[in-house]
């Protein structure tokens, strides 16, 4: 079953490296030299990047009248079928994120709610 993962790290090399430790992006040899390509399991890396916390406001010229403030960090999201721990450096943005896969609900890497006992009624 493919699985949602959403991920920021503090540099776009530092997550690259995560990914490869992971497994899930590998380093093979070809014909010319050295390529990065998605494993098996692995079916998307989106390099999302820097996120909008507040937008840039212009005026009607178009110039930036206050510039755009980021997120920290670098965004990478993941769909694969393995079991993936990204530890700390997973995110659940749940409607707030800013990429969502085709076919999938931007809230998808969002673990479900699971119902406290208490608020269960036994029939």
């Amino acid at each position: 079953m493919m699985q949602i993962y959403k991920t920021n790290f503090p540099t776009e090399q530092q997550g690259k490296d995560y990914l490869l430790n992971l497994g899930v992006i590998v380093e093979v040899d070809d014909d010319e030299g050295k390529e990065i390509v998605f494993a098996k399991n692995t079916a998307a890396v989106v390099y999302i990047g820097k996120v909008v916390k507040i937008p840039a406001t212009y005026d009607a010229d178009g110039n930036i009248l206050t510039p755009a403030v980021y997120y920290d960090g670098y965004a990478i999201d993941v769909m694969s079928s393995s079991d993936l721990d990204f530890g700390s450096y997973a995110v659940y943005p749940a409607d707030k994120a800013a990429h969502s896969f085709y076919g999938w609900a931007k809230d998808a890497e969002v673990p479900p709610t699971k119902k406290k006992a208490e608020n269960v009624e036994s029939v």
